[in-house]
């Protein structure tokens, strides 16, 4: 509200559940709380959320047009062609592109819904999927860093977001994943193999590799069509959804996309 961002939904329903005398019958009553010395008028923040919630627009729209931005390796521009605008919708006559690249999730609510509905958009309506490679190492923990569990849940959960021909699969695995190889590894493979049996689908594994034998920090979702295309995602370790720690999680843009693979072999 005080950056002058328009409410979103999730931002109304969260007001409404932690805040409800601000809409309660006894919300006119008048009455003042000091915070550590600074007086604060309740009226006058009440009336400042009210006008706040009156704001119809529930996203924050932010138009980009063609050049403005002067930075060469902006995700707007494509092989540093200045200009160049290579995702977004058209929202208006005069050719400007309105985007939306990242979205934060964490806190009270559990970020797995989040991840799972951006994992929808990136890779659906692609074509069906071949491949699908995970460069999080925690993929064979079930466990998370606050102790959350849930870890092979939510990939198989993952998997239901994809577009996955009644027929085979092949999962690239991290080579460098933590856990015992022989202990955890098998377990999240037969997993993940008898969750595929259900679904009609055999799922093979494999061990990617990077062109330079180097490893990856950050959790990529990479999937491979059928057409030979590429859709990604970035986000959080699968076993750290149901945690309550914030993330930023988005869709990997066609340059990126395009370096990472071409730091890995047979991807490219």
């Amino acid at each position: 509200m005080r950056m002058g961002l328009p409410p979103r939904s999730e931002d109304r329903e969260g007001l409404k559940r932690m805040a409800p005398e601000l809409f309660g019958p006894n919300s006119s009553n008048e009455f003042d709380f000091n915070f550590k010395g600074r007086f604060w008028d309740a009226s006058a923040f009440r009336q400042e959320v009210t006008n706040w919630l009156q704001t119809e627009e529930d996203r924050p729209l932010v138009t980009v047009r063609d050049g403005t931005c002067p930075q060469q390796d902006c995700p707007l521009r494509l092989a540093g062609r200045p200009g160049q605008i290579i995702s977004g919708r058209s929202d208006a006559d005069d050719g400007s592109i309105v985007i939306q690249l990242m979205t934060v999730a964490g806190g009270w609510k559990a970020k797995a819904d989040t991840f799972f509905d951006m994992a929808r958009k990136v890779h659906r309506g692609k074509g069906p999927i071949k491949d699908i490679l995970v460069t999080d190492p925690f993929i064979f923990l079930d466990k998370s860093e606050e102790s959350t569990t849930g870890g092979l849940d939510n990939f198989r959960k993952y998997l239901d977001c994809l577009d996955i021909p009644q027929s085979e699969i092949t999962i690239h695995q991290p080579p460098y994943a933590k856990g015992k190889k022989v202990g955890s590894g098998p377990i999240w493979r037969r997993t993940v193999a008898e969750h595929g049996n259900r679904n009609g689908y055999r799922v093979r594994f494999s061990y990617f590799r990077t062109i330079t034998e180097t490893r990856f920090h950050d959790r990529f979702y990479l999937a491979r069509h059928t057409d030979g295309s590429v859709s990604g995602l970035f986000g959080p370790s699968m076993n750290g959804l149901n945690d309550k720690s914030f993330v930023l999680v988005g869709e990997l843009e066609a340059p990126t996309l395009k370096r990472l693979q071409d730091c890995l072999d047979g991807w490219h």
